[in-house]
């Protein structure tokens, strides 16, 4: 069973994807805005992190990129609804936020089993060894 910290605004996808996780056997926690995201990473250094891009008080392009500073190990999926490109002849932002640390992106709508298969694929073989080590750098 992996920890996932889960930092969307949109509460009833939150609520999706937590309800998707824990039925295949995760622990979930959640925050609403990047900045209640950040503070609970610090808090917790939870297995990997599911975060999406465009958020209130702290977008998911500078919460990656803090998380990512912070811990180098943890497995990041960032993911986005209708802005996927600031505009179409311009910023690619899940290519961007994939430059500034995610190890993935996956852009809404998905299917639920496409994030838990993601996650677990991301997830090292045992958890309880990763989580040692990186508290341990």
């Amino acid at each position: 069973m992996a920890r996932i910290l889960v930092i969307d605004d949109d509460v009833l996808f939150v609520k999706l994807m937590c309800r998707s996780l824990e039925h295949a056997g995760h622990s979930v926690d959640f925050a609403l805005d990047g900045k209640a995201g950040w503070n609970k990473f610090c808090k917790s250094t939870p297995d990997a992190v599911i975060c999406d891009i465009v958020m209130p008080e702290q977008e998911g392009l500078e919460t990656v990129r803090e998380i990512r500073q912070r811990d180098r190990g943890v497995p990041i999926i960032a993911i986005s609804g209708g802005l996927s490109r600031l505009r179409s002849d311009q910023l690619d932002v899940l290519g961007l936020v994939e430059k500034l640390g995610a190890n993935a992106t996956l852009k809404k709508p998905f299917q639920l089993s496409e994030l838990t298969s993601l996650v677990d694929r991301l997830l090292p073989v045992s958890h309880d060894d990763t989580v040692s080590s990186r508290n341990q750098q």
